[in-house]
């Protein structure tokens, strides 16, 4: 079984390179391929086609987000770290499944199209928040779909990973935690596998090692077009609403890692301080 201490000390080594000495999202990529033990699939295998995918997004991605850098215009939160995080993230939220003998965790397609969505689930962010309901999600779907088409996904997954996307909308969140609570955890259905990937999205925002820096990062993101709001991420009552409202984690890995736990440490701390100051 993997462990939260594993998972923070390889974000961790992610951000020592980043962003001058970074490897690029295409080596994160194989790294999480080589860590699921997906190897060298079939030619003309689904497993096969979501390789493909998964490694054209990153190469696209890790373009876009070099030239935005050189040019000072990266989103400092949703940039290649944030994807190489997730991308970390969901690998080991897939191992702590197995472990736990989930359902569909160890079948090799799952693994692949889990990382393939974590590749795009942000493909080309322009950086800040949606105007609209799953604005920017809607848009990534969009724009992955010539990429589907020539990786040759099939109609299941191109389903599959737009449903998981969308489903990255904030608003969205709540609502598929509820209803998997009922449920049986299984990765085979798309609502499960879509909590997962809610999960892995902001797992390292909610870990303690990693949290602060990440929320400064949106904050310097959000402040050319939300000043108010950019202030207001900063503010410990802030943290607080997101822990509780944002930091969902339903799945048994996430139970099993203990980020609940880590979540309540946080919430209790944060309370006494305000406590304190009042």
């Amino acid at each position: 079984m993997p462990t939260l201490l594993e998972l923070t000390t390889t974000l961790h080594n992610l951000r020592r390179p980043w962003p001058i000495d970074w490897p690029g999202l295409p080596l994160v990529f194989e790294r999480a391929w080589q860590q699921l033990a997906l190897g060298q699939p079939r030619s003309g295998s689904r497993t096969h086609a979501l390789q493909k995918f998964g490694q054209e997004v990153v190469r696209q991605v890790e373009l876009d987000g070099a030239r935005r850098h050189a040019q000072g215009a990266e989103p400092a939160y949703h940039n290649r770290l944030h994807i190489a995080d997730t991308l970390v993230c969901m690998t080991y939220l897939i191992r702590a499944c197995r472990a736990l003998g989930i359902a569909g965790a160890a079948h090799a397609p799952t693994g692949a199209l889990a990382l393939a969505i974590m590749a795009g689930h942000d493909f080309l962010h322009p950086g800040g928040s949606n105007a609209t309901p799953s604005e920017f999600e809607a848009r990534a779907v969009s724009d992955l779909q010539p990429l589907m088409q020539s990786a040759g996904l099939h109609p299941v997954d191109r389903d599959l990973l737009s449903h998981c996307i969308l489903a990255t909308d904030p608003t969205r969140v709540k609502a598929f935690h509820v209803d998997i609570r009922t449920r049986s955890f299984d990765l085979t259905q798309r609502d499960c596998l879509a909590v997962l990937v809610q999960e892995a999205d902001i797992l390292a925002s909610t870990l303690p090692k990693t949290q602060e820096g990440l929320t400064q990062a949106l904050s310097r993101e959000w402040a050319p077009t939300q000043p108010t709001a950019a202030e207001r991420l900063l503010l410990p009552q802030n943290r607080l609403l997101f822990l509780e409202h944002a930091a969902l984690f339903s799945s048994p890995a996430a139970l099993k890692l203990g980020l609940d736990k880590v979540k309540g440490r946080q919430m209790s701390d944060i309370k006494n301080r305000l406590n304190q100051a009042a």
